[in-house]
């Protein structure tokens, strides 16, 4: 989802290789490779044939609680595939890891200057690793922790927003937690606070999400609004009612005051679902 939105917002003004898993390439680019990330000889073949100035890396397992019953799948394609590629690019080429926000876990201080992070599930401690992997072999680096939204290209694939939007369009009645609190941002608009970054030289970790936190709830609620849906199709339950494979921290919400602080603006998630609105697909 992320990739194939970055293909697409960036074609126009960079050459762009997409590096995917897939038999098809979904993305618009210049050109594509299929691989196994963990594969080293492959992808230092690659990297010497495209010479790439930057590489943004935003493939991982994200399925949580796969993730919780698979720990070793998931470390094999979080920290060993994070790690080939950090090498890889070593000093010579800025390497941007897209984090997530369940590395915060039941941390009281989510910004980026704690160090006690205290991830609840096996997808942020190996996301976590994930950046500690890229701080120690990749000499150029971006690290953002956030929490995406966005439409899929590649079919059969959905997300939390392409869900509720299904959803609701087939009128079907739907339930959003209103105690799980969390700062998504749409796909692109992550795209151009990437590019914003890497122009200004930027190295380190940054939070970028909403700097207005919402519930899933308030989150659907907005969606449903813009769409023109039945809002009564929503449901308001609570996290505490579902039992999950992997354990679920409820607050989510991303301080993103040192992105302030850069100069760069984030839109709020309702600014956010506008532009998920506008660029629908056509059907």
């Amino acid at each position: 989802m992320l990739g194939s939105s970055l293909c697409q917002l960036y074609k126009h003004t960079n050459e762009v290789y997409a590096l995917h898993r897939d038999k098809e390439c979904y993305a618009s680019c210049l050109a594509d490779f299929s691989l196994d990330l963990t594969n080293q000889e492959k992808l230092q073949r690659i990297f010497f044939q495209i010479k790439p100035d930057l590489v943004i890396h935003c493939a991982g397992w994200t399925d949580v609680d796969k993730c919780e019953k698979n720990p070793e799948l998931a470390y094999y394609a979080n920290v060993t595939a994070t790690k080939h590629l950090a090498q890889i690019c070593g000093k010579d080429t800025k390497l941007v890891y897209i984090s997530t926000d369940q590395v915060y876990g039941v941390a009281d201080d989510h910004s980026e200057s704690n160090i006690d992070l205290q991830p609840l599930n096996i997808y942020g401690k190996t996301k976590l690793q994930g950046e500690y992997t890229v701080q120690d072999h990749s000499t150029a680096h971006i690290i953002i922790r956030t929490n995406i939204f966005g439409w899929n290209v590649k079919p059969g694939k959905t997300g939390s927003a392409e869900w509720m939007y299904h959803s609701l369009k087939k009128k079907q009645t739907i339930i959003l937690y209103n105690d799980y609190i969390f700062s998504p941002v749409y796909t692109k608009y992550l795209g151009e606070v990437i590019t914003q970054l890497e122009q200004m030289n930027f190295c380190g970790v940054v939070n970028a999400g909403s700097p207005d936190p919402c519930s899933k709830y308030a989150f659907g609620m907005v969606l449903s609004e813009v769409f023109g849906f039945d809002k009564s199709l929503i449901i308001k339950g609570s996290v505490t009612e579902h039992v999950f494979e992997a354990a679920r921290p409820d607050n989510l919400t991303l301080n993103t005051q040192k992105l302030v602080d850069l100069g760069i603006t984030v839109p709020d998630y309702k600014i956010s679902i506008k532009r998920f609105h506008k660029n629908r697909p056509r059907e």
